[in-house]
């Protein structure tokens, strides 16, 4: 090539003066033949790499045999990582069995060495996008580091033998190792001079032996996790050296040492160790159990982002799969708060307050403002915020995720443009920056001649036109970037809350008396244990933060006192607790049981409403709380599940129950039901999805279905096909009318064709022990057969024809009374029709009020004598309506608790029994068959019977919910009001009253309405 083509590049070159020094000193080299046949492609690319970098202009001219690996046809194209694993494999192989370490390491250096020769070459004469310079430099790393792995893992072999770990089945097992990558080696985004950011992983704790270890270890010996076994022996006829804790830690600083270690050959990568769990104060290597209980436990934000770009580099695969696997639901959650932009935001400012000069902000490409940096938080930000809902998110490549990120339109399509040419400009310039000395260097120089060059290797023919364009990207990163993350980087938490707990315990205990705590200095110190955990457990900053925000929600609820009153603030009250102490030491119960604190409180950050839920739960419910605590995910999955907003009738609950026809306990499986279905109404209840009388009437659906599902499984058990009874429901259950703790009260009617009375008792028996028997579990619903002929004394299953006998001959008036309210709920339901018919006729007392005897004369009569009162029972008579009276104010005399009638809202004076009665005489006057309480009354209103129904109605309903809101708190048949002031104040916010004192003024004029109401309709 004539000696002017030389001259031309030399002379357009960013640095033609060195470019022409290092021509020269190659053309002293054995090389120097060569130069003269090159073509003018050639003569470019080796121009462009002498003026790009002084240090591989360097390492040519010592290597001029490395000259052929320049040749432009070899240029043109990426080369893939399997061309790599194959050369080095051809003489990696012979190395290592005749064990020539030295030579097999040496090899590898020069390998890289001669690798990161070629990608520069490409990169300068522009022969590769940003992309892929990035990914063969990666590609070349993992080769290197999987090389230095191998050689490593023979020589511990050979030095220590083997790990195993004991399997489920306590069978020994190899255990496994791999290297995982991580930054911009896990993302296969690695520059000229990058560390590389690794954590070290082993498959299980257990031990290691020069011998394969002979037969199978006891399951007891099985080490647990976090047991690293350094006390333990091996099995017999084994010889045990160490722990695998031990041994792949030592394996893990022996490759770390080996990697960074230089030498004449060079060194292959500075390695970089901290991001591992705990940083420098934790161990290198970690089993896989190990890393779950850390990231569940203690990962932090940062760690979130920093496991986005995982990626197995070295080891076995499998296992850097299933590692991938096990962290998916961290680094990927499947909501998260937007709080976390905060934090990122912080971290930034952090980094460029402590670790980037004032004067070098605008110089640094990496950490700078609108640096790469910043690109790289917007991304990832972006994808532990939507990636757990949005999988094509889940890439540990930045580019490919910002054109995604446009796709959903998280980010819109001009910023994401904008910000994929800022990242390939700014990664470009630092990869000029760094290949000049193979420093890992982000600033840009201040000399004028330093960034002349610079600008030129970028392609620019001015400093001037290098500026407007660096101006111009970095300047689109950070109007993006504050955007998305500097909107608040200020917490809410830091204004409101003492900055600490240790040191500040006066102002946390004033805080917490102003938000209605009983006991501040008490529920100071467990908010303390909330913030911070128990004191043997290390929390996290991040899961700090987490928890001074869900303080404030908390506090949001509790009612502030100001000046001696109560601000509810300008929420519903229906939202205030009434007991705030009591719901912080549930939540702490409920933290200890669920287990993973960050991931919980991550939880309740990201879905502020569940936290919410939760705590209004433990404040309206004791007993739905202990079902909670017990079962700690049962509220996540029904909130998270949409089931809150299902109304299900009991033919839909009876078609759920069966699908656990087969299992083997019924007591478990329908209590287990139970409890999530009672748990699923109680919250529909407290969020206002159900009114209170849908309330009531989905919980004697899940009532019915329960008693069907209970005689289907008896039968089933003792193989009978056709139910031999009906199953009458009494009371509240056949009105539809059960309440939280409700009894089912009951009766079994048999069909007097139908033979075996006696095995039926047994079966009644089984059907009302499945539901009622106490276990571990608790029970399904307490039956009661009490109302049945004759009670206790009578059978438990009788004949149609045998209750018709009792009710006309031998019953008592309020056993008449009650059969206004029935309502066949499972078994034979023909039978049942035929029962309702029976009840019709007896509590049909439109002629109870006509003498004894007397005869029809405008219709025919309905009994045999012709007597109008012949189908009557013989307890009714004429003044009966009287007798029911009587029997209402001698329940009020001998049930309501001696000076405590405005405390009984049922049995009381106008309790809600009042308008019972009055529900149950309307049916026996007018022959209606209407169990319901409400729509008895509703039917009096609307026939113009019932004087001021309006007003009845409405306040029966109010004291009803009342008698709601105290059973949904025990579960037990409350319906006395508490004596004792501060329960009677938490009753008072239960049911949406500021004051005690407004709450008891309320309650007196809703029964003095419904006591006038029942005086109108009872006037004795």
């Amino acid at each position: 090539m004539a000696k002017m083509t030389w001259q031309k590049w030399v002379k357009d070159a960013a640095d033609p003066k060195r470019a022409a020094h290092f021509l020269d000193l190659l053309a002293a080299t054995s090389a120097g033949a060569q130069l003269k046949n090159f073509s003018a492609e050639q003569i470019r690319i080796l121009v462009a790499l002498f003026s790009g970098s002084q240090a591989l202009g360097e390492l040519l001219v010592a290597h001029p045999d490395w000259l052929p690996v320049l040749e432009a046809g070899g240029l043109k194209f990426a080369r893939r990582v399997q061309g790599f694993q194959r050369e080095v494999e051809g003489w990696l192989k012979p190395r290592l069995a005749t064990r020539d370490y030295v030579g097999a390491l040496a090899e590898v250096r020069r390998f890289k060495q001669r690798e990161m020769l070629r990608i520069a070459a490409r990169d300068l004469a522009r022969l590769g996008d940003v992309v892929e310079i990035t990914r063969e430099i990666s590609d070349v790393a993992d080769v290197c580091l999987n090389t230095v792995w191998l050689i490593c893992r023979q020589q511990f072999h050979e030095k220590y033998g083997r790990p195993y770990h004991q399997d489920a089945d306590g069978n020994w097992q190899q255990t496994d190792f791999c290297v995982l990558g991580m930054g911009k080696l896990g993302g296969q985004e690695l520059n000229y001079s990058s560390d590389v950011d690794v954590l070290f992983l082993y498959t299980d704790e257990g031990e290691v032996f020069k011998e394969p270890p002979i037969g199978t270890a006891s399951r007891e010996r099985r080490l647990p996790a976090g047991d690293t076994g350094e006390n333990r022996s091996g099995p017999p006829g084994s010889r045990r050296s160490q722990t695998n804790h031990q041994y792949f830690n030592k394996l893990a600083e022996a490759f770390a040492a080996e990697v960074s270690r230089t030498t004449t050959e060079g060194f292959l990568f500075r390695i970089d160790l901290r991001l591992r769990p705990e940083g420098d104060a934790g161990p290198l290597a970690r089993s896989l159990d190990s890393y779950e209980n850390y990231y569940a436990q203690w990962g932090q934000t940062w760690e979130r982002m920093m496991l986005i770009k995982a990626r197995g580099v070295a080891g076995d695969a499998g296992l850097a799969a299933e590692f991938l696997e096990m962290i998916q639901s961290f680094r990927f959650p499947p909501s998260l708060s937007a709080d976390v932009l905060r934090e990122v935001a912080a971290v930034k400012d952090r980094i460029e307050r402590e670790i980037v000069r004032a004067e070098e902000l605008e110089r640094n490409v990496k950490l700078g403002r609108g640096g790469i940096r910043e690109i790289e938080f917007i991304v990832q930000s972006l994808q532990i915020l939507h990636a757990g809902r949005l999988p094509f998110l889940q890439t540990a490549q930045t580019l490919p995720c910002l054109a995604k990120l446009a796709q959903y339109k998280l980010l819109a399509d001009d910023e994401a443009q904008q910000l994929d040419a800022a990242y390939r400009f700014l990664r470009d310039v630092e990869h000029r920056l760094q290949m000049e000395e193979n420093q890992q260097t982000h600033i840009i120089p201040e000399d004028n001649p330093s960034r002349l060059r610079l600008a030129k290797l970028m392609g620019f023919r001015s400093l001037a036109e290098f500026a407007t364009a660096l101006k111009l990207h970095t300047g689109n990163v950070r109007r993006v970037y504050d955007r998305l993350l500097k909107a608040e980087t200020t917490s809410p938490a830091d204004t409101i809350l003492p900055a600490e707990f240790d040191g500040a315990e006066a102002e946390w205990t004033d805080l917490l008396a102003t938000h209605s705590f009983r006991e501040p200095e008490t529920a100071a110190r467990l908010m303390k244990e909330f913030a911070e955990g128990p004191g043997y457990v290390h929390v996290s900053p991040h899961t700090r933060e987490l928890v001074r925000q869900l303080i404030l929600k908390f506090l949001a609820l509790c009612p502030k006192r100001v000046e001696k009153r109560i601000d509810y603030g300008n929420g519903p009250r229906s939202h205030i607790l009434s007991d705030p102490d009591r719901v912080l030491t549930r939540l702490e119960s409920f933290i200890e049981a669920y287990g993973t604190r960050t991931a919980l409180f991550e939880m309740w950050n990201s879905n502020p409403p569940a936290f919410e839920l939760l705590l209004m739960l433990f404040d309206r419910s004791e007993f739905l709380a202990e079902v909670a605590i017990r079962t700690p995910d049962l509220v996540d999955a029904l909130v998270n599940g949409g089931r809150l907003r299902q109304h299900k009738t009991a033919a839909e609950i009876l078609k759920d129950l069966r699908y656990g026809l087969n299992d083997e306990d019924q007591f478990l499986w329908l209590r287990r039901y139970h409890e999530v279905e009672l748990m699923r109404l109680g919250l529909r209840d407290i969020l206002g999805l159900a009114d209170f009388e849908r309330n009531l009437e989905e919980l004697s659906a899940l009532a019915d279905a329960c008693l069907q599902y209970a005689v289907e499984v008896v039968l089933r058990k003792n193989k009978i096909k056709t139910p031999p009874f009906v199953i009458i429901g009494l009371g509240k259950l056949a009105g539809c009318e059960i309440d939280y703790g409700s009894d089912l009260d009951i009766v079994f009617v048999a069909d007097a064709k139908m033979k075996g009375l006696a095995t039926f008792q047994r079966l009644a028996v089984e059907v009302m022990d499945l539901l009622s028997r106490r276990t571990e579990q608790g029970i399904v619903f307490q039956t009661d057969a009490r109302l049945r002929p004759d009670g206790e004394k009578g059978l438990l299953v009788n004949t149609l024809d045998a209750y018709a006998e009792y009710y006309r001959q031998r019953a008592q008036l309020w056993e008449i009374q009650a059969l206004t309210r029935t309502r066949p709920v499972a078994g034979e339901l023909k039978l049942g029709d035929q029962f309702q018919k029976l009840a019709a006729r007896l509590t049909d007392f439109r002629n109870a009020g006509v003498p004894t005897g007397a005869k029809v004369k405008t219709r025919r009569a309905r009994g045999r004598s012709g007597d109008r009162r012949s189908g009557l029972p013989t307890c009714v008579t004429p003044d009966w309506k009287k007798q029911i009276h009587q029997m209402r104010l001698r329940i009020e005399k001998e049930r309501t608790p001696r000076g405590q009638d405005d405390l009984a809202i049922k049995t009381g004076k106008g309790g809600f029994m009042d308008a019972e009665f009055i529900a149950q005489a309307l049916c026996l006057e007018n022959a209606w068959q209407e169990a319901n309480t409400l729509r008895a009354l509703e039917r009096g209103r609307d026939t113009g019977i019932l004087p001021d129904a309006n007003r009845l109605i409405e306040n029966y309903r109010r004291l009803r919910r009342v008698e709601g809101i105290l059973r949904r708190w025990s579960y037990e048949g409350e319906t006395v009001l508490p004596d004792d002031a501060p329960a009677y104040y938490r009753v008072s916010v239960r049911c949406g009253f500021v004051t005690p004192g407004e709450f008891r003024k309320a309650l007196a004029k809703w029964r003095a309405v419904i006591r006038e109401v029942y005086a109108k309709v009872f006037p004795y």
